[in-house]
């Protein structure tokens, strides 16, 4: 596909198999990682610094640079499958903490990663305030199902990584693939999902909505949008 027509001018295949045997790098464990090369001030000896947010499937970063605005002192990452999207989002926020004046950038970064195999290589036992898989690749034939990023046997990986009262956002436009996400989180007793009210009130609700490039191409589409929050208990 072309993303072009949102000014993000590289060509990827949409879907990816997340099931396949090809070779991801990824670190051996949380403490393996150059933590302190992602996120320049960050990390120093002694220091208590972790990433809290995580977006999944993070494509071309356009939920992450605004939530890097609004939480300025919050580190996070996105992971993306794709090689060429992750190099690519990988060069546009180094270039914003070099041409930004509005934001340092330097409390986000992009790696590639394969979240089905290596999301605990990463993430430690509590260690995330929040979670969001926005527009995941919906799998639509049923002997893809298993390729789902949210399914029986990842939703613990999920909440073993979430810190108390942290909170799961999933969005999809379609309904099917987010009443899939919406079951299975709900069948963990580890979450809780947040009535309406609640979910209003939450401010992350505007931006996973429309900040997105697949957020914004729903919306030029006029397609509806799903979307629920989980709390971890």
């Amino acid at each position: 596909s072309t993303q072009s027509t949102w000014g993000f001018p590289v060509r990827a295949r949409p879907h990816r198999n997340p099931l396949a045997d090809d070779i991801v790098e990824h670190p051996a464990c949380p403490g393996e990682v150059p933590w302190s090369q992602y996120y320049p001030g960050s990390f120093a000896n002694g220091s208590e610094d972790m990433v809290r947010f995580v977006d999944v499937g993070c494509a071309y970063g356009g939920l992450l640079v605004q939530l890097a605005v609004l939480y300025p002192e919050t580190l996070m990452m996105g992971m993306e499958i794709r090689e060429k999207v992750a190099t690519f989002t990988q060069s546009r926020i180094t270039d914003l903490r070099k041409s930004s004046i509005a934001h340092h950038y330097n409390n986000v970064w992009v790696v590639r990663n394969n979240v089905m195999k290596y999301f605990p290589n990463y993430i430690r036992k509590g260690q995330l305030q929040k979670l969001f898989f926005c527009f995941p690749d919906p799998h639509v034939k049923r002997r893809n199902h298993k390729r789902r990023i949210i399914s029986p046997s990842l939703v613990p990986e999920y909440a073993y990584a979430m810190a108390s009262g942290g909170r799961v956002y999933i969005i999809s436009d379609v309904e099917e693939l987010y009443e899939w996400m919406a079951r299975y989180l709900a069948e963990c007793p580890l979450f809780v999902r947040l009535d309406a009210e609640e979910m209003e009130s939450d401010p992350i609700i505007p931006l996973i909505s429309s900040t997105s490039e697949d957020a914004r191409r729903t919306s030029k589409k006029g397609l509806s949008k799903y979307y629920a929050i989980f709390r971890r208990v």
